[in-house]
């Protein structure tokens, strides 16, 4: 049996580390908490999504984030979110030609399982519509997925190299 796995099977220490912001997959993640209690904050981090079984989509937000600690001397890193999930089924797909996705906020998802793994993780925002008059739209966010923040490699001697074809 490969060693990793052996400590995850042996089990966690009952001590948890608690973050209100994480940084992985290129994205920073902050908890629902955190933004609301940040007046001049500037952008949302808590919105998540990630796959589940059937390949569902699912769309929510960051409650709690949590960092398990093994009993070893080499511990494996697992970091998982508690999440608020929105009810997949009203997620509505309109416009597929552009991918457009629209959820309701108002709805919750009641399962027990609300944890998913930080690599499970994709962050997204979720902006309502400006004609909040119009009944069609009341209620209902437009899906943005962010772009990881996935900083370029240092430049190697390589990039240096002029990139010209003598023949044109």
């Amino acid at each position: 049996m490969d060693a990793e796995l052996r400590q995850v099977a042996n089990g966690f220490d009952y001590k948890v580390r608690s973050f209100e912001k994480y940084n992985i997959n290129g994205y920073l993640f902050r908890t629902f908490g955190k933004e609301r209690s940040m007046l001049d904050r500037k952008s949302t981090n808590c919105g998540v999504s990630a796959i589940g079984e059937g390949v569902i989509e699912y769309y929510g937000r960051v409650e709690a984030i949590y960092e398990l600690q093994f009993y070893v001397e080499n511990p494996p890193n697992v970091v998982v979110f508690k999440c608020y999930w929105f009810q997949p089924k009203e997620t509505r797909r309109t416009h597929e030609h552009i991918g457009l996705v629209e959820i309701n906020p108002n709805t919750h998802l009641d399962v027990p399982d609300v944890y998913i793994t930080a690599q499970q993780a994709t962050q997204l925002f979720y902006l309502p519509w400006a004609c909040q008059t119009d009944k069609n739209l009341e209620g209902w966010y437009v899906v943005y997925e962010v772009p990881p923040h996935v900083r370029p490699p240092l430049p190697n001697e390589q990039d240096y190299e002029p990139h010209i074809n003598p023949d044109t």
